[in-house]
């Protein structure tokens, strides 16, 4: 109960966050949670009483203090309730459940515009270098009769750099409406949750700037000005960096992530310092310390240095963004220097406990935001390694006390240069240890949440300290002078340069070290929630003994949470498995053959432009893979190999086989692949018709022949059967004639078996020749939209089978039995574990 006392902020938020989750999961509608809290709040009210009168005036304080809780408890249930409810009302919400469709909306712009690079520059359909994103609050949409009202708030997205338009601006947008789907494929992240944080209920793509007309500017405003000040930081940073320091310095100082590409992503993420990206309290702290040293140089009244860092920090809260851990940092600064002029103290951890209530109240949802949980798990481990919870006895203070006046006392009579040296030697111990103490606890969270375990993200922290206590300020500092006169801006600019290039030499060179990190499959959820209840259970006892026992629980889960993590998903004995993802216009096919070996079909999807494979990581590590005994190639188009190069950076792989010369074409894409399997010394084997690879499960190429035919690349596609249990899986690619009459020329394969529909489904391409031919019980179409046409399931039915869709069904698992029995499941419809 003393504990309580001290840290009553700390209780509040725990209620309080107790009271979020339990009306989340348990109340789908707010008559029900308003009745259900209403009637816990009431019967909490005569608890007191009830105990008043049993036992006495102690049992009725504690009985209090359970019905304050309860009370707490229900206020940010409903809370949560109100704010589900307001949500769920707008008028827009149960339109855009369903498949994409044309509109015009008319609605106010609620932020500044945020402008990254297009990810389809590079492609025949966009000609700008610039995709912008406009968050608009909904007036009203086109009906046939006019415009009738709206409610609700949408995200659009539009080629073209349209950061003139400002917050408050009146827009009339044009473009495709899409409805927040459910994930499509195994252990995708579920986009909705992000969307409803963010209070969104659609998205819309609006074609180019002529899609989007402005209707009427809105009077200035703070948040226009704000959104003015952030664009014009913007360019100032990228007028003073690189291709490379560039992206970093507008993440760093404004908080703008998007022009990130995915190659300084990754490295960021293997070496432990993706929070650089994220700006956080760690960015805050060390504009204020700036700050701070330069208004005490100044010689300003007490009053004025804390009125610039109160105002400074705003400032900076509001130009990134009012991210959640920027917010809490200036809550947390602001409740400090409070305290400090009112020469009162408060324990920081309460000071913690406050944020994170504000937090709530702002938005209910933060309690489930994994930002959030990083944010306040880093600066919580912070202040309980600074500063343990329970304080020492009067005599270990005084002797601790002693310790440090005679350790100053030695260093004033020691050398002026080996008194900096041991300062700056030990200044260097405590940032390891404090980075060590946060990459221990946060790892169980990093791990489940984005698949990476670093095992040099302390040295890479401790290396780029230093620049990022210089490029942070000079960056400020260039947003600031630049507007005024470039030379202004020319040193703190380069200063901001040259510090995060050595950051970047730094980060580049450590997460090239080998076996520096390793990307998993992540533990169970109830393993992340053992861990941290033992942690937290631990934290009253405080000793040495504890401190060693909690480091190794560390290590004990570690090896525990590793071994659960890499066993694979459950295969009934002697059986075929292939799972079909979706990966819209493309292809990727997961084989899994009863004597265990994994095995890729393609890996790719057009419109892919970045090369990332996330669809296809998200379902090997569903399923406890990081190893892949080979991928398979059919064919040089990108969207059957684009993402190759990226899971080889997150997978092991055996071998990659392709037809005949497929990489020996001169197109730009496959110079990339050609690197990438060069890069990790991977083998790679050509197969041609009769080629067998495998174990006790043949994997049988039936096409091309040796010397391939006349004909493009789809007319080689490398064409694989497999044959179990009295049937046959066969994986066409883009076969199309002529090299579709030389395979049906072969012999027939078993009938009733499992077909992928040649090249996507298409209706030009032969395909009912080899239905005819192969007779199968059931075919799977591995493609987009157009793929799931009426015509094609009719043409891909024509010999009786089954027909399934990923574009309809999502992710698509086919299993084959010892029997030769198949059984079907798509991911929307019948999901499996």
């Amino acid at each position: 109960m003393s504990c309580l006392h001290r840290y009553p902020c700390v209780a509040i938020t725990g209620v309080a966050i107790l009271g979020i989750v339990i009306d989340s999961f348990c109340f789908d509608s707010l008559r029900a949670s308003v009745l259900a809290w209403a009637s816990i709040t009431l019967f909490g009210s005569v608890i007191p009483w009830l105990a008043r009168r049993a036992s006495g005036p102690r049992a009725a304080a504690f009985a209090g203090s359970i019905a304050t809780a309860l009370a707490v408890m229900a206020g940010f249930g409903v809370w949560h309730a109100w704010d589900e409810h307001r949500y769920r009302s707008a008028s827009l919400s149960p339109p855009v459940a369903g498949e994409q469709y044309p509109m015009v909306v008319r609605g106010r712009l609620k932020r500044g515009v945020t402008l990254r690079p297009n990810p389809i520059r590079f492609s025949s359909r966009s000609n700008s270098p610039w995709q912008s994103q406009l968050e608009v609050e909904l007036e009203s949409l086109r009906v046939e009769e006019g415009f009738r009202e709206a409610t609700g708030n949408v995200l659009v997205f539009v080629d073209g750099d349209h950061s003139h338009l400002l917050p408050g601006d009146r827009l009339q947008i044009y473009g495709l409406l899409h409805g927040l789907a459910a994930p499509t494929n195994p252990g995708a992240a579920d986009l909705r949750e992000f969307y409803r944080r963010k209070h969104l209920h659609g998205r819309i793509e609006a074609k180019n700037a002529r899609s989007i007309t402005l209707l009427q500017r809105a009077s200035p405003s703070l948040e226009r000005g704000i959104a003015m000040f952030a664009k014009s930081g913007r360019e100032s940073l990228l007028r003073h960096t690189d291709d490379v320091t560039g992206p970093l310095a507008i993440a760093l100082v404004i908080g703008q992530r998007e022009f990130v590409n995915e190659n300084t992503r990754n490295a960021l993420l293997a070496t432990g310092t993706a929070h650089l990206l994220s700006v956080s309290g760690l960015h805050l702290a060390i504009i204020v310390l700036v700050v701070g040293w330069l208004v005490s140089a100044l010689g300003w009244p007490t009053s004025y240095r804390l009125a610039a860092i109160v105002g400074i920090s705003v400032l900076y809260m509001l130009v990134t963004g009012n991210r959640p851990p920027v917010m809490r940092a200036a809550i947390l600064v602001g409740a400090l220097l409070v305290a400090t002029a009112l020469r009162r103290t408060s324990p920081p951890l309460n000071l913690l406990g406050a944020a994170a209530l504000v937090l709530i109240v702002a938005n209910p949802l933060n309690v489930f935001a994994v930002g959030v949980h990083l944010s306040f798990l880093a600066v919580g481990t912070l202040m309980m390694v600074g500063r343990p919870i329970n304080r020492g006895t009067s005599a270990s203070e005084l002797e601790l006390q002693r310790e440090l006046r005679f350790r100053a006392l030695v260093e004033d009579s020691s050398n002026r240069f080996v008194a900096i040296t041991k300062s700056f030697v030990r200044l260097l111990i405590q940032t390891a240890q404090m980075s060590a103490c946060v990459t221990a606890v946060s790892f169980p969270l990093v791990w489940s949440q984005f698949h990476m375990v670093s095992l040099v993200s302390v040295l890479t922290n401790v290396l780029i300290w230093s620049g990022l206590m210089l490029a942070l300020p000079a960056g400020v500092l260039t947003v600031l002078l630049d507007p005024v006169h470039p030379l202004l801006g020319a040193a703190p600019g380069w200063v901001c340069h040259s510090s995060l290039g050595a950051m970047w030499w730094v980060v580049d060179g450590t997460s090239a070290i080998r076996f520096g990190h390793f990307w998993l499959p992540a533990p169970p959820n109830w393993m992340v929630w053992l861990f941290y209840s033992v942690l937290v259970g631990s934290l009253p006892w405080q000793s040495r003994n504890a401190t060693r026992l909690r480091i190794a629980w560390v290590f004990v889960w570690g090896v525990a949470a590793l071994m659960l993590a890499l066993r694979p998903a459950p295969l009934p004995e002697n059986t075929l498995e292939a799972t079909f993802i979706d990966v819209g216009h493309g292809t990727s096919v997961v084989l899994r053959t009863p004597d265990s070996g994994v095995w890729l079909y393609d890996c790719g999807s057009m419109g892919n432009d970045r090369g990332t494979g996330q669809d296809i990581d998200s379902v090997l590590w569903s399923m406890g893979i990081s190893h892949l005994d080979g991928v398979f190639l059919s064919h040089a188009d990108a969207d059957h190999y684009n993402a190759l190069p990226s899971i080889l950076q997150r997978f092991s792989v055996g071998a990659v086989y392709t037809p005949p010369g497929m990489l020996d074409e001169s197109e730009p894409r496959l110079a990339a692949l050609r690197a990438a399997i060069a890069a990790r010394k991977i083998e790679v084997r050509q197969m041609v018709r009769g080629d067998l690879v495998g174990e006790s499960t043949k994997i049988i190429a039936n096409h091309p022949p040796i010397g391939g035919v006349d004909g493009s690349d789809n007319a080689n596609s490398l064409v694989l059967r497999l044959d179990h249990g009295g049937t046959t899986l066969l994986l066409p690619g883009d076969l199309e004639p002529p090299g579709t009459e030389v395979l049906i020329s072969m012999d027939r394969p078993i009938p009733q078996g499992v077909l992928m529909a040649p090249h996507h489904g298409s209706l030009s391409m032969n395909a009912d020749a080899v239905l005819a031919w192969a007779r199968p019980g059931e075919v799977v179409v591995s493609g987009g939209r157009r793929s799931a046409r009426e015509e094609v399931r009719q043409m891909l039915s024509m010999t009786g089978s089954g027909v399934h869709g990923t574009a309809e069904s999502g992710a698509i698992r086919i299993r084959i039995g010892e029997t030769g029995k198949i059984e079907v499941r798509s991911w929307l419809t019948d999901r499996w574990r």
